[in-house]
């Protein structure tokens, strides 16, 4: 019989992660149970572990809220390790509700919306940003009369925000923050300083799932799935769901790229749900289906690679250009056709993935400042892990400036705007042919 702190008997292990387990404990004096999560002896010295495990506990002995998990012991054991108890969640995770189900009711999705949006709005109201919220960490709980209730778990990898009131801010540095599937685009693209609508975008990723059954962006790997939370719109409901127009446009508002277009807080999120609710019951409405569009960002990039001049004997080069301006974009594509380059064009990063991971391109051309993120940011993404993938940064900065910017984001060459087309050229055959 294992027992810990002296006073909690095991009962079973329910949880395991990177930073420890979460055991199911009795209490020896009590006779009650909590959940218990003890941090890795192997993290018992890693003061940034030590931090965190801190900041979980702080952060649940301050969200006093029926839709979180309330904090009741904190300490170390005999043996130096940090632990803390909460209460034990019996029921059932959304996540395994959704497999059963396959997907939701509109109306179910909304309120479960609804409520999730409550425990978040309260969150946020204290303070505290989740950063990890997806089905896995949401929990289903029945109260006496049978009714459902939520509750949001896991706050190990939450932020206390700057507080008026002193509240000591955590960061981590190094810390893998939030889950790919469900990270907002400022976490997908490593932003420090995130804010309260990264959650709002991750609720939004969750009633997705919800209503279809999916999420909407499950790249081939991890770095795929990022790039499609950076650069690609949400795409719409399949006409065969017959998910109303109203309530596609509710949850992919808090889905926009730029968190300036989303919800600003969970409140507003939530009064859209309820007002779409109202809206169900409409008999004007009720028929009201979401068609296919296709939008201006995912049309962008023509689909087809096509060459002028093929270069007989030679291994012809997968070469995409992205600008925002045309005449650039379209004396780049004319210039390396010539040259007998199969080229493709995009003044967006809508869809480029498709061509990174399913067209195997050789080189990428990038302007540094694309709208929605930044060449260098999406270079660094690439770089780590498609070391194979040539990038060439362009742009009409002054060349110290370009040429720094391309050290940082471990570009394999820079290219002036202002330098001739012939200079480009030059630099670009270089670029191809180093082994």
């Amino acid at each position: 019989m294992q027992i810990i702190a002296g006073k909690y008997e095991v009962q079973k292990v329910i949880g395991e992660g990177a930073s420890g387990r979460v055991y199911l404990v009795k209490h020896m004096e009590l006779g009650s149970l909590y959940a218990l999560k003890l941090l890795d002896p192997t993290l018992a010295l890693e003061p940034r572990f030590i931090d965190r495990f801190k900041t979980e506990a702080e952060i649940l002995r301050r969200f006093n809220h029926p839709g979180s998990v309330p904090l009741r012991d904190f300490g170390r054991t005999e043996e130096g390790l940090y632990y803390m108890a909460m209460d034990f969640c019996s029921g059932l995770p959304l996540k395994d509700r959704l497999h059963e189900k396959k997907r939701f009711s509109v109306e179910e999705t909304l309120r479960y919306g609804m409520e999730m949006l409550g425990i978040v709005e309260a969150a946020h109201q204290a303070g505290i940003i989740h950063r990890d919220i997806k089905p896995e960490n949401i929990m289903i709980e029945k109260d006496s009369k049978g009714r459902e209730h939520l509750r949001i778990l896991d706050f190990g990898i939450a932020k206390i925000k700057e507080h008026p009131h002193g509240v000591k801010r955590v960061t981590l540095e190094g810390a893998s923050i939030g889950t790919p599937q469900y990270m907002s685009p400022e976490q997908a693209a490593g932003e420090k300083d995130l804010d309260h609508r990264v959650d709002i975008y991750s609720v939004g990723i969750v009633l997705y799932e919800l209503v279809s059954g999916k999420v909407p962006f499950e790249g081939k790997n991890v770095v795929h799935t990022l790039l499609m939370q950076i650069t690609q719109p949400a795409p719409s409901f399949k006409p065969s769901l017959r998910i109303p127009l109203h309530v596609e446009h509710v949850i992919l508002k808090a889905l926009e790229k730029d968190a300036e277009k989303r919800y600003q807080s969970a409140e507003e999120f939530r009064i859209a749900c309820e007002e779409a609710i109202k809206k169900l019951s409409s008999s004007s409405l009720a028929g009201v289906v979401v068609q296919n569009q296709i939008t201006e960002e995912q049309s962008a990039i023509i689909p087809s690679w096509e060459t002028k001049s093929p270069v007989k004997g030679k291994k012809q080069y997968k070469i995409l250009c992205l600008d925002d301006q045309e005449m650039i974009i379209n004396i780049l594509k004319h210039l390396l056709e010539n040259e007998g380059y199969l080229v493709q064009t995009s003044t967006n990063w809508a869809v480029i993935h498709e061509y990174l991971f399913s067209d195997h391109v050789d080189l990428l051309i990038s302007d540094v400042e694309m709208p929605g993120m930044k060449g260098t940011v999406v270079c660094q993404i690439l770089k780590e892990t498609m070391p194979d993938l040539k990038i060439v940064l362009f742009s009409n900065v002054p060349e110290r400036q370009l040429e720094k910017m391309a050290e940082n984001a471990k570009a394999d060459a820079w290219i002036s705007k202002n330098w001739m087309p012939s200079e480009w050229l030059e630099n670009i055959r270089t670029v191809l042919e180093k082994k």
